[in-house]
């Protein structure tokens, strides 16, 4: 089984069946044993006195934005957007999730950027919802934060939180691998090609596309490797190995700064190393970085 990736392994019990429940959540905000991850502009609050880990002490929602995230056990797990930065004692902060995920991924943590993850992407929607898209009238939060519903009868429209699908392709042609840089990044930071998926279009679909817009490469056969949460702001990255059919490259300026054949051999070497002069290692917390490893096992 291969390792998964971080903002995957989601470690709370999603009690779909109690969001519905508004005197229980009411119940739930007030009691003394729930908890409250606290963000501010999508930062979470973390604790950093003794290592990282989320400050999920009591809150007074008040005006705030919430939603419920489920039960650890037998406790309600909340998330609450901060309208007004509070005074902090100097063991707790606000952090990138991105900073977050590097140290605590290293660690073996990885279901706390999930759950922060989650967190931030359900904040970040219910925080662009305030309107209807289909009248203009306001919209109320229902189901713990997980639907937005228009006020106005006559309309009555319910609003569903948003993934926006990214197809992330490790393209292979026997013994190598296709890797871009994306336009303004450092030398040497080299990934898998990516995109957004088209409405009406299969993630086989979409691989071929992208392949061929952005390297000019043509891509046969597509195989699903594995799937991430990616909450920036809202994403769920679909990887995938792509066999394949041409090896000129020509590349889309618009989107890649260079795009490059990569032996298998000299990446196993990278990797064994630490890294190498022309290729820098993707971050422990990027989806690319497994795709390459699973590619390199194989082989």
């Amino acid at each position: 089984m291969m390792d998964p990736c971080i903002f995957s392994g989601f470690p709370l019990d999603p009690a779909d069946h109690l969001r519905g429940d508004e005197a229980w959540l009411a119940a739930q905000l007030a009691c003394d044993s729930s908890r409250f991850l606290r963000y501010y502009h999508g930062r979470p609050l973390m604790d950093i006195s003794d290592g990282l880990r989320p400050a999920d002490g009591p809150c007074d929602v008040g005006e705030n934005d919430w939603v419920f995230m489920g039960l650890d056990g037998d406790v309600a797990i909340f998330a609450v957007g901060l309208r007004v930065k509070p005074d902090l004692p100097d063991y707790e902060k606000f952090i990138d999730l991105r900073s977050i995920a590097l140290q605590l991924g290293a660690s073996g943590f990885s279901n706390i950027p999930s759950l922060l993850g989650r967190g931030k992407m359900l904040l970040e929607w219910n925080g662009r919802r305030d309107f209807c898209s289909c009248c203009g009238h306001k919209t109320r939060v229902e189901r713990g934060g997980y639907v937005r519903k228009c006020i106005n009868d006559d309309c009555g429209a319910e609003h569903f939180p948003r993934t926006d699908p990214v197809v992330i392709m490790l393209v292979t042609s026997g013994d190598q691998c296709l890797l871009g840089r994306g336009v303004g990044w450092p030398e040497g930071n080299y990934s898998a090609l990516a995109g957004f998926m088209e409405p009406g279009e299969t993630i086989e679909e979409a691989t071929r596309r992208e392949v061929l817009e952005e390297s000019g490469i043509r891509v046969g056969d597509v195989r699903y490797v594995k799937s991430q949460p990616w909450p920036f702001p809202s994403s769920l990255m679909i990887g995938v190995r792509a066999e394949a059919l041409s090896t000129e490259i020509t590349i889309d300026p618009v989107e890649l700064a260079d795009a490059r054949w990569f032996e298998r051999a000299y990446l196993r070497e990278v990797f064994e190393s630490g890294g190498g002069s022309d290729f820098r290692i993707p971050p422990n917390i990027a989806i690319a970085r497994h795709l390459l490893e699973e590619w390199l096992r194989m082989g």
